[in-house]
């Protein structure tokens, strides 16, 4: 479901080794997205934390094993084995990572209280269809986290041609032509029964990118580059 030349760069080992800089950038702007969906969290279940949650396109865990030790059972689901045993070699025991495809993720209907596709729905040649099957799975009251990239030049430009012109991401890891306006993700989620509730763009820290030599991401009010949102499915 994603396009050939991403999935030959996430589909490797290395995703949780320190010394790997395939996977840097992702480790560093993790900490914004976990910070991100915490404080939404907060909101959407105000009285107890998600119990189940599911991590649609889940590469090699990065956001499974973290909300996994916050105590919340998760299910991690990606077509790229070398990262799903990057995944499984953390050993977290309530983090289970299973082989399969995001538009069809065998997850039974209504069973889920946090969905999340980060990092994921840009590299989908349709990603209405992923959003449409984190909706089947959420129970209704549960929430659905998206984090990706804006399709505006500004976005091109840092993303593509100076992020993996300078080797901070690896290059054929964007296709800037799948990239998803904030609109078109509201679209997609109204169609598949969800209300958005949640918005916060990213911005890059530049000069700490450049001397980390890895993406380095700050929590924005400007959409225009990186964008997390967030969408409830009504109780009936």
């Amino acid at each position: 479901m994603t396009n050939d030349s991403a999935a030959s760069v996430f589909d490797r080992d290395g995703w949780w080794d320190e010394s790997c800089r395939d996977f840097a950038s992702l480790r560093a702007v993790n900490e914004v997205r976990l910070s991100i969906l915490r404080r939404w969290m907060t909101d959407w279940f105000p009285t107890q934390l998600p119990a189940v949650v599911a991590d649609l396109g889940c590469g090699g865990g990065l956001m499974s094993v973290a909300l996994a030790r916050t105590g919340a059972r998760v299910v991690g689901v990606d077509r790229a084995h070398n990262a799903l045993r990057s995944a499984s070699q953390q050993a977290e025991p309530r983090a289970h990572f299973v082989c399969g495809d995001i538009a069809a993720p065998g997850i039974a209907d209504e069973t889920v209280d946090l969905a999340m596709l980060c990092d994921v729905v840009e590299h989908l040649p349709e990603p209405r269809v992923a959003v449409a099957a984190a909706a089947r799975m959420l129970r209704p009251g549960g929430a659905l986290f998206v984090n990706t990239i804006n399709r505006t030049m500004r976005a091109r430009v840092l993303a593509v041609w100076l992020g993996e012109g300078l080797g901070l991401i690896p290059r054929g890891t964007h296709d800037a032509r799948m990239f998803v306006r904030p609109s078109e993700l509201r679209d997609s989620a109204s169609a598949a029964g969800l209300r958005a509730t949640h918005a916060c763009g990213e911005r890059p820290r530049l000069l700490a990118s450049l001397r980390s030599r890895c993406v380095q991401l700050a929590p924005a009010r400007s959409m225009a580059v990186s964008y997390c949102m967030g969408f409830v499915k009504e109780a009936r």
